[in-house]
């Protein structure tokens, strides 16, 4: 029962933490926009692509070059 007196201000003390997070967050315009920065992702990684692709495909950098004459497998992604 004694450990109730010690939890109780921790709780307390964590909520408190957090709802100034959350605050911290409102302030700095944090939840603004939400959906754009997820899409970015997709979009830029795909205008890089665009961007690296030739007129016979896709460049081949040295890392993906085909080892000892191997053909190299073509990928589900290269229409994107």
């Amino acid at each position: 029962m004694e450990i109730v007196f010690l939890l109780i201000p921790l709780a307390l003390l964590f909520l408190g933490g957090a709802i100034a997070a959350l605050f911290w967050a409102l302030r700095k315009n944090q939840f603004d926009d939400l959906d754009n920065a997820a899409w970015r992702v997709v979009f830029e990684d795909r205008e890089q692509r665009k961007k690296s692709r030739t007129i016979n495909g896709a460049k081949q950098e040295k890392a993906d070059a085909p080892v000892d004459g191997q053909k190299p497998q073509e990928s589900p992604h290269d229409d994107l």
